[in-house]
């Protein structure tokens, strides 16, 4: 052999297939390390998704507890309305229930409590009297004046009492007005704790998904690292296949050198010919294509 010798070329394949054992061995931890990441990559969208879709029912939650409180304040101010209303007419009512109680404090209390048939009789027989009887004059007088009398009295009796019903009609009005303020306070009490209710459940909503936003906010961050750790250990590991195929095929030409006895050096220059021939365009023979191809009988 000219140029290297025999115990040359076979340090050399010792040396490439060391560095073919190590490219072997980093392309085997890469892949690992890839593949590892690619699991936790899987394992994080999907608990990406799940921590997404428990985030949407949040928000669904959270649309019907706002419709559901915006109903219960609807309803709280009709209610304050309509107290309003009912005070306001009870102030009313009981100004006219003073006012009545007043006028039948006095004389009228006691016009009330008078019998009006009792009077009303009375008052026939007197006129009875006056057209069946013969009467003096001063009698005749006396009866007139008493049966005018006794027409103002029932007169006074009558209003009296239309007074006193009036009285009792307020009073029960009063007392009606006064359950239903009551009913209405007791009602507006209820939605005011409703409201209360649905006010901090709605807090723990938005404070859930703001924390459900911050985990999945979190993962996206970590789902990308890994991501790009991936593409940089793709690229790697393309970089240790091409390496891996050069030291290959740099073994092939030292066998195929060894064998034939021929240089390494010559080897390779006859390749770039060929390399030179085939970037021509000029056909190539079957021993050229084994050689740019690194296949050797």
């Amino acid at each position: 052999m000219q140029g290297k010798s025999v115990a040359d070329f076979r340090r050399e394949e010792e040396q490439i297939m060391k560095t073919i054992d190590e490219l072997k061995e980093q392309i085997v931890r890469v892949k690992e390390e890839r593949r590892r990441l690619i699991s936790e990559v899987k394992a994080l969208r999907e608990e990406r998704r799940r921590l997404s879709q428990e985030k949407r029912e949040l928000v669904d939650k959270l649309r019907v507890l706002r419709e559901e409180r915006k109903r219960v304040l609807d309803e709280l101010a009709k209610l304050k309305e309509d107290r309003k209303k009912v005070r306001d007419e009870l102030v009313i009512k009981r100004d006219q229930l003073k006012v009545l109680k007043n006028l039948l404090s006095g004389e009228g209390g006691k016009l009330a409590k008078i019998s009006l048939k009792r009077l009303q009789r009375r008052l026939q027989e007197l006129e009875m009297m006056q057209m069946t009887r013969v009467l003096r004059p001063e009698e005749e007088k006396r009866l007139i004046e008493e049966i005018s009398r006794l027409e103002e009295l029932i007169e006074r009796v009558r209003k009296a009492k239309e007074q006193a019903l009036s009285v009792m009609e307020l009073q029960a009005e009063v007392k009606a007005l006064v359950l239903r303020l009551k009913d209405l306070n007791g009602r507006i009490e209820e939605l005011r704790k409703e409201a209360g209710i649905i006010k901090e459940e709605l807090a723990s909503v938005v404070n859930k998904i703001e924390e459900y936003s911050e985990k999945i906010k979190n993962l996206s961050e970590e789902i990308d690292k890994r991501s790009t750790r991936i593409d940089e250990m793709t690229k790697e590991l393309d970089d240790l296949y091409v390496k891996y195929r050069e030291a290959m095929t740099r073994l092939k030409d030292i066998r195929v050198a060894m064998t034939r006895g021929l240089e390494l050096s010559e080897l390779e220059k006859r390749r770039e010919e060929v390399k030179r021939k085939m970037e021509k365009g000029e056909p190539l023979t079957l021993e050229e294509l084994k050689l740019i191809y690194g296949f050797y009988e």
